[in-house]
């Protein structure tokens, strides 16, 4: 009786008293290793203050993990499973609702950096979609980069290399086909060859970029294509050598390599919001399927002024006023 008041005195003195929260798990699948993107969601978890423990596995663009890594997701049971990439999204969470709640039960799941979840499978709608997952898209309508674009180079001739076995590039061109007519453009359409085992054959980039180049392409759009953004040194090199600017879905080509210019949502953006989705799932207990599928509202013109000069190609004012201008050649005086 006595241990019993003992501990009604100690409620009544200090009510405020309460538990910690219990740290919750997120594993986290990544297609290369962390960037910006996956920076992005870190940093937002961490000024939640939020008790998470981040679980990171990286693929390093290849596939041959991910029988592992849904094992290992089944057998840790997180609160939370995110996926960074079309790739390893479609991978790691399948196309069809039975089989990811085969796989993974009552597991929550967020993407990231996915261009195109409706057109590769991953979901029927972009709301209301039906299975325990939500994210965020990292793709500028492809009409608001060539409506953009235009202000750049008036371009009659768009030449377009991909990969006809990757559904996000395909989509691309489809998209691309119906824009050629709306905008009045010719698409020069070159798929890539491909081996014996279906494989595409990135020792073709540079001639096809040669014979782009030879119809007289105004400009090269480089699309969501996982593998020509693995192989994209081949093709902005040889655009250049043949003074073809290249534009780009991803900022990543302008930033590090010489793409000219892209209109992009920023990566580290991208993370942050979905980093503000885990935290409704995680803390806010709301699950993924009433969480809407979007991107950020604001893009981005990022432009590389190094390859601009090479091309003599130069942004209006109007843009560059906004703009992230990357590169800047060193003055000559």
């Amino acid at each position: 009786m006595k241990k019993f008041f003992n501990f009604l005195f100690f409620l009544v003195c200090f009510p405020f008293f309460h538990a910690e929260a219990a740290e919750r798990q997120v594993y986290f699948v990544l297609w290369n290793g962390c960037e910006e993107a996956c920076r992005g969601f870190l940093d937002y978890l961490k000024t939640s203050r939020e008790p998470i423990n981040v679980i990171q596995r990286s693929l390093d663009k290849k596939t041959d993990k991910v029988p592992d890594l849904i094992a290992e997701v089944k057998a840790k049971k997180p609160d939370l499973l995110v996926t960074w990439g079309t790739l390893a999204t479609v991978e790691m969470l399948g196309s069809g609702n039975s089989e990811f709640v085969s796989q993974y039960g009552t597991i929550p799941a967020l993407f990231m950096v996915v261009s195109q979840p409706v057109e590769s499978g991953l979901v029927t709608s972009l709301a209301s979609q039906g299975r325990n997952i939500t994210g965020v898209m990292h793709l500028v309508p492809l009409a608001e980069q060539l409506q953009s674009a235009r202000q750049v180079i008036a371009f009659r001739r768009l030449g377009i290399i991909y990969n006809p076995m990757e559904t996000n590039a395909q989509a691309a061109v489809n998209q691309l086909r119906q824009y050629a007519s709306l905008m009045n453009f010719e698409l020069l359409e070159r798929p890539l060859p491909l081996s014996k085992n279906e494989e595409p054959i990135a020792a073709s980039i540079a001639s096809l970029v040669a014979d782009l180049a030879d119809k007289k392409t105004d400009l090269i759009y480089l699309g969501p294509d996982a593998f020509m953004n693995a192989n994209r040194k081949a093709l902005i090199d040889t655009a250049m050598v043949f003074s073809v600017p290249v534009l780009s879905a991803s900022e990543s080509a302008v930033r590090h390599d010489n793409a000219l210019f892209a209109f992009v949502h920023r990566y580290y953006t991208v993370g942050q919001m979905a980093g503000k989705k885990a935290l409704e799932i995680l803390a806010g207990k709301v699950p993924a399927y009433d969480i809407p599928i979007e991107a950020p509202q604001r893009s981005l013109f990022v432009v590389n002024m190094t390859a601009a000069k090479k091309l003599g190609v130069y942004p209006p004012l109007a843009l560059l006023q906004n703009a992230d201008i990357v590169n800047i050649p060193p003055s000559e005086n």
